[in-house]
């Protein structure tokens, strides 16, 4: 699954779940491709891939 941000607010139309302008969102990948591709009639442009960037290991020095 990948994050998600909405960027304009939308309905989603199995769930009936609407979702905010700044809510992330985990979906599956051929899912996040649906709900683009139904809400291209409105405009499109509705969820943008959020990087998830990777934690840093904390090194412990001895001295």
């Amino acid at each position: 699954m990948a994050k998600y941000k909405v960027l304009k607010s939308f309905m989603d139309i199995h769930t009936k779940k609407t979702y905010q302008v700044g809510q992330e969102v985990e979906l599956e990948k051929n899912r996040f491709e649906e709900v683009e591709k139904n809400l291209e009639a409105f405009g499109g442009n509705y969820l943008e891939a959020v990087e998830i960037k990777p934690k840093k290991k904390v090194s412990k020095s001895k001295g």
